[in-house]
């Protein structure tokens, strides 16, 4: 570890003559010797060093000191505590070593290897510390850039959605990427310098040794295997594959890269976004059909005083009450009210009262508190709260109970209200569009609907016609849903034949366009022709609804339908086969109007 001074002029001559940039301080911390090649690495010429104590500032970055300062910083005895304080620093031949960036005078930074050590003479006093500096900037760089290759690698390698594994001439695993992982449920390290075959379904051993032919000399393009091949996994599951072959040569060995992909997974994927696109065609055709406004296919001036309407009151939060009977678009209406309004970004909730028992209505509008009831296990939120910002449409209107009226009146009046079993009062900002197929004024006059609330709701009302109101719409929406349903059944049918089409003009149409629709559906399904023909599918409904010289009244005619309907279903309301699903009716609704018009069966 330490050094016998040498005679001057040896030691002076062997130090300049070293490749290697090295100088020597005495015990003052001056320079005493800057050899040639200290002056190449640092631009600094002997004759301007020799017996200065600036030498740090060419080779150390701050706050780093000169390691032949620490040595003559110390003495003699205590070179064994310096050492052991410098820990690291010290190398295998005792002298103190460190590496850094370090600034050059001219700007330049190198990145040196500094060793330092002490000089004694006979007596073992440090009389001088020598040091030198070896430049291995290129050598730093290139293992930086080789780092940073190997890192960019990892992560191609690692964001691969296919297998990786690389086979050496053994047929070992050299590589498996987290594909890879994946695809055969075997970790890396588990997998790596293991026998590929492991992973090789066993009839397909002979197969692959073909395709991994380490004995060819020359190297060839790759191999794509798109079936045929089976893999296996490490819990022993076989899997179909597909794979490609590519040979390489890297740091004189030859090695394979069999690049695979489980062709199931792609199946399912292929099955899958079939599946989506089938999802999501439906959901278009369920979107186009239930809340486009332009689905309102009209050419008569009624209806044209309708849209008028509409877009007048949309931009405000006015509340708006839609009339009208049953079929004819008053909830595709509303939603194109909202659509128009400031509030399309926002939801439109639609409540159905008539779908929905008296006694669970109010908590349905306005939620209710854990144990408000039987049945109130945790607090809900009604329509109102998910309206909130948007617009509510309360759908059947004159089906609403008593004290539920109570209620949305003071909603339209304040903008709150409580949660059923709740005292905490909640605030919300919802517009109000309603609906009914009622006549509300007589309901108001009979005491079965809130005088208050009518006159409310009753701000703006739009009375949408009827189907036999304007004729001159029939052969449009006719039309309108061939097109529509000829497309979703794949068939190709042309138009509708005279006869029929006159015959649907002379309809009365009790169910309007719901009943239109369905008739048209039924006819493209039963359709083999490429003239679309109705007549007898309205069989069912001559004698008074035909429109004559002496119509029938609306009651009437709504009388008769409901009859007929109820005697084909075998007086059975509910259910898939129930004259409600015929008449496109909730069964509580299809009750109220029986009710109403003194149909049982007794009669």
């Amino acid at each position: 570890m330490l050094k016998k001074l040498p005679q001057n002029s040896f030691a002076e001559h062997l130090l300049q003559h070293m490749p290697v940039p090295t100088f020597v301080l005495d015990t003052q911390h001056r320079v005493v010797i800057w050899n040639k090649a200290c002056e190449r690495l640092t631009g600094l010429k002997a004759e301007d060093m020799i017996g200065t104590s600036r030498h740090w500032q060419g080779f150390y970055a701050e706050p780093r000191p000169c390691l032949a300062d620490l040595l003559l910083d110390h003495s003699l005895g205590k070179l064994d505590s310096l050492y052991e304080k410098a820990g690291n620093l010290v190398s295998d031949a005792g002298t103190l070593q460190t590496e850094n960036w370090c600034p050059m005078p001219d700007g330049r930074k190198l990145y040196l290897v500094i060793d330092a050590g002490p000089i004694v003479n006979d007596k073992g006093e440090i009389v001088a510390v020598v040091e030198t500096q070896r430049d291995r900037t290129e050598q730093k760089l290139t293992m930086q850039a080789l780092a940073e290759s190997e890192h960019r690698f990892s992560a191609i390698l690692g964001s691969a959605m296919d297998a990786i594994v690389a086979i050496d001439h053994q047929h070992n695993i050299t590589l498996f990427n987290a594909a890879a992982q994946r695809i055969f449920r075997c970790a890396a390290d588990l997998a790596i310098g293991q026998p590929v075959k492991r992973f090789i379904a066993p009839h397909c051993h002979t197969l692959f040794r073909q395709f991994l032919n380490f004995d060819e000399h020359t190297v060839k393009a790759p191999t794509w295997v798109p079936e045929g091949l089976s893999a296996r996994r490490a819990d022993g599951e076989e899997f179909a594959i597909e794979a490609t072959f590519s040979p390489l040569e890297a740091g004189g060995q030859r090695l394979y890269t069999m690049i695979l992909r489980d062709v199931n997974d792609r199946r399912l994927a292929e099955q899958e976004l079939d599946r989506l696109q089938l999802e999501k065609g439906y959901l278009q055709e369920v979107i186009d059909y239930e809340h486009n406004f332009g689905e309102i296919v009209s050419g008569s001036k009624a209806m044209r005083a309708v849209f008028e309407q509409s877009h007048m009151v949309a931009r405000t939060d006015t509340p708006v009450l839609l009339l009208g009977e049953t079929g004819t678009g008053k909830e595709l209406l509303a939603r194109g009210i909202h659509d128009l309004s400031d509030r399309s970004g926002a939801i439109l909730v639609k409540v159905n009262c008539a779908a929905l028992p008296s006694e669970l209505i109010e908590s349905e509008l306005f939620g209710h508190e854990k144990g408000a009831f039987t049945g109130a296990t945790q607090q809900r939120k009604g329509r109102f709260e998910l309206a909130h910002g948007g617009t509510l449409l309360l759908d059947e209107l004159g089906e609403l109970p008593a004290a539920a009226q109570a209620k949305l009146l003071r909603v339209l009046q304040e903008q709150e209200f409580e949660r059923v079993g709740g005292s905490e009062t909640l605030k919300v900002d919802v517009r109000v569009i309603a609906a009914t197929n009622r006549n509300l004024a007589d309901d108001v006059a009979a005491g079965r609907f809130r005088a208050d609330l009518y006159y409310r709701l009753n701000v703006f009302p739009i009375n949408i016609p009827a189907l036999r109101e304007r004729q001159a719409d029939i052969p449009l929406l006719a039309r309108f849903f061939l097109a529509k349903y000829a497309k979703k059944f794949g068939k190709r049918i042309d138009d509708i034949d005279p006869a029929s089409l006159e015959s649907l003009q002379h309809y009365a149409w009790p169910g309007n366009v719901r009943e239109l629709q369905n008739v048209i559906e039924r006819a493209v399904i039963l359709c083999q022709a490429p003239i679309l023909e109705i007549g007898p599918l309205l069989n069912p409904y001559a004698g008074a609804h035909i429109v004559t010289g002496q119509p029938a009244t609306m009651e009437e005619m709504e009388r008769n339908h409901i009859l007929r309907t109820l005697e084909e279903s075998d007086w059975v309301i509910s259910g898939a086969k129930g004259a409600a699903a015929k008449l496109d009716m909730n069964p509580n609704t299809l009750r109220s109007r029986m009710l109403k018009l003194g149909i049982n069966r007794s009669r």
